[in-house]
């Protein structure tokens, strides 16, 4: 008898089991629907965007106080305005639905932002979280989580850029370009706008170039050794006498021929330091650049035996 009714307990208590409803899901139509508003936020859709919201809806951006989806749409419109691109990285981004005690509907979404800075091709990395409630397919409230002071930093670096007398812009746009679209993009259309006649580039106290044309033959080495060279500005100081001293960062992944020597496969990443004169009329006549060329080598495997 008593193995009977041990039986029957533990049948009960299957069937318990079977029957608990389902409060977490990795698909669902509201995973999707939430999916496709990024993209169209992505896309400016604004239009598209704003219909996945209930018309009482509130949104609620790192506070309390919540917002109509309309209002946050314009403060989106905004912010976005200063960048030339944005868009929220696939790489590493998650979404889940679960249904929580209240037997409310809630869909959580992590990812990183991505966005370039129009005035001076800076790029901002921001991780974000968003979790939104889902009530009959649409979206009553949502709730956005992310660190603002990169942002605001980069926002604040460029007012203040704004605010200089027109002589300092026109340099400061000058080494925006310089190495945005001549380093990094590899573009060397743009160094007659750029480059003086008299130019002369000095590389760890060493001439190395003295025209637009020993200019782009001196760093094609470096184009060819790492396909994906990059200069990142870290800082730049105030502009003296037509002077500006820029701290920066190299980073690049040696798939190519370097100096010489095969590929390695291996990433590097340079700290250097330059100092760039322009002239009168607003070109670069000098350039005196500084980094650590053994720790270079020293990060491609080289030794000085």
């Amino acid at each position: 008898m008593k193995k009977l009714l041990l039986f029957g307990l533990a049948t009960v208590l299957l069937f318990a089991c079977q029957k608990q409803p389902q409060l977490y899901f990795s698909e669902s139509t509201e995973i999707e629907s939430l999916k496709t508003g990024i993209k169209d936020y992505e896309a400016q859709n604004w239009e598209a965007w704003l219909a996945q919201f209930a018309d009482t809806a509130k949104v609620y951006h790192n506070s309390n106080k919540g917002i109509t989806a309309k209002e946050s749409a314009n403060m989106h419109k905004g912010m976005l305005s200063n960048f030339s691109s944005y868009g929220f990285s696939e790489k590493g981004s998650f979404a889940e639905m679960v249904i929580d005690k209240d037997d409310e509907t809630w869909v959580n979404y992590w990812a990183t932002w991505t966005g370039k800075l129009k005035e001076n091709g800076k790029e901002l990395k921001v991780p974000v979280h968003i979790t939104a409630q889902y009530i009959n397919g649409k979206i009553a409230e949502e709730y956005a989580y992310y660190d603002t002071a990169p942002m605001n930093a980069a926002l604040s670096e460029i007012d203040k850029a704004n605010n200089l007398p027109v002589e300092d812009k026109a340099i400061i746009a000058q080494v925006d370009k310089f190495i945005n679209e001549f380093l990094n993009e590899k573009n060397t259309s743009i160094l007659g706008d750029l480059i003086a006649d008299d130019y002369v580039r000095y590389m760890n106290d060493i001439k190395a170039a003295t025209s637009i044309k020993e200019l782009i033959e001196g760093i094609q080495v470096f184009f060819t050794g790492f396909p994906d060279f990059n200069i990142t500005t870290l800082h730049r100081s105030p502009i003296f006498n037509n002077t500006m001293f820029i701290h920066w960062q190299m980073t690049g992944t040696n798939t190519g021929e370097f100096n010489g020597s095969p590929a390695t496969g291996k990433k590097v990443k340079v700290f250097g330091l330059s100092r760039v004169h322009f002239n009168g009329d607003g070109k670069m006549d000098e350039e005196n650049i500084f980094y650590d060329q053994l720790n270079l080598m020293q990060q491609l495997g080289k030794t000085l035996n």
